[in-house]
């Protein structure tokens, strides 16, 4: 709207209003829990308000504590705050991510019919954890969809003591759009591919080894007596993988493909061994990051594009035919005919491929 400006920062007043949704068919007044959360009532409905992400933490909790009910009232059948104190109880006994992830999934499939998480397998393509929310109709969906997935980045996040490195997350509706050009899944800092056919989260293989850095209760509930903010990166910076991961992509723009890890180094303004050291204590490795940045931007270009297959080769600076069959084969476990062949006419993958080229700028 002319002669109106906007901060870039805050969720608006129409996304709390679809947030308190399942709250206000639940007999609950929008204006009080926004007073009970310190939040002024008139941001409620209005494009042109807006609450930050330490407002938001404090409207979530308040609304789960209103109702009773971890999922803010978006399912016809609620989840029990004492049934999500159980289950963050149990995650805080397991040794690493991957498997606290896995205790988390069977608890919440014993909890609620309505979440239905699972998770999937796939070479090359990180673990995917879909999440099969069926909310009420009438309902805004998508709503519930991101506040879950917003959760799930920060508790795991604080849970292993670093921000987890996701790979991608896909997202059954369309892009969200504010007219404070707040982008709510920038907050996530990877590829979001839209109008998909399932809602979930990829996670790094090397994330899923991490140790716990948090294993009592205790620790949880001072995590949100310290008053979180969920529009920034958990845990603050990014960590020494995400930016090791820019200047990569960084270096690819201006094409060089292959870095080496001294010029990585001296871009990060660092040294070789410490960069090394640095990525080793978060589970990450220089050579695996950097072969897998390569393969997914060769497996994008292979189904998003018809370019031919040793055109993209030499386009991602390998010096031969073969150098580059070997090294898609050691990311992908297939070649590069064999993967465009298996998944050319995968609409999904397809989606995914788009959302890489796009998002690194490649096109």
């Amino acid at each position: 709207m002319q002669g109106e400006t906007f901060a870039a920062r805050g969720l608006d007043g129409e996304a709390v209003r679809a947030l308190l949704q399942g709250a206000v068919r639940r007999g609950k007044d929008a204006g009080d829990l926004l007073r009970a959360a310190g939040i002024d009532p008139e941001v409620y409905g209005q494009r042109t308000r807006e609450i930050d992400g330490r407002a938001l933490v404090r409207l979530v909790r308040q609304s789960q504590f209103a109702l009773d009910d971890v999922y803010l009232g978006f399912f016809a059948n609620g989840c029990r705050l004492a049934l999500e104190t159980e289950r963050i109880i149990s995650l805080m006994s397991c040794a690493t991510f991957g498997e606290a992830l896995r205790v988390s999934i069977r608890f919440t499939n014993a909890m609620s019919a309505d979440a239905g998480p699972a998770v999937t397998e796939e070479r090359g393509a990180g673990l995917h954890h879909t999440c099969g929310y069926h909310t009420i109709e009438g309902l805004d969906r998508q709503i519930l969809v991101w506040i879950r997935f917003l959760w799930i980045y920060h508790f795991f996040s604080w849970l292993i003591g670093r921000p987890l490195a996701l790979r991608g997350l896909s997202i059954q509706g369309p892009r969200p759009s504010q007219d404070n050009g707040f982008d709510r899944f920038a907050i996530f800092r990877c590829p979001v591919r839209f109008d998909a056919p399932v809602d979930a989260l990829v996670y790094d293989w090397n994330d899923l080894s991490a140790p716990l850095a948090h294993s009592g209760l205790r620790d949880y509930e001072a995590y949100y007596a310290s008053g979180p903010d969920w529009f920034e990166t958990p845990g603050g910076d990014p960590g020494w993988r995400e930016r090791t991961e820019q200047a990569l992509l960084e270096l690819h723009r201006g094409g060089d493909w292959s870095p080496s890890v001294e010029a990585v180094a001296a871009r990060l303004r660092t040294r070789p061994r410490r960069l090394r050291r640095n990525l080793s204590q978060e589970g990450a490795c220089f050579q695996e990051i950097r072969t897998r940045l390569r393969g997914e931007l060769a497996g994008a270009y292979l189904l998003a594009s018809d370019i031919p297959v040793t055109q993209i080769g030499l386009t991602l600076g390998f010096s031969d035919p073969g150098s580059f069959s070997r090294q898609f084969a050691a990311w992908a476990g297939m070649t590069p005919s064999a993967y465009r062949a298996r998944y050319g006419g995968d609409a999904t993958r397809l989606a995914s491929a788009t959302a890489v080229l796009s998002e690194r700028r490649v096109f």
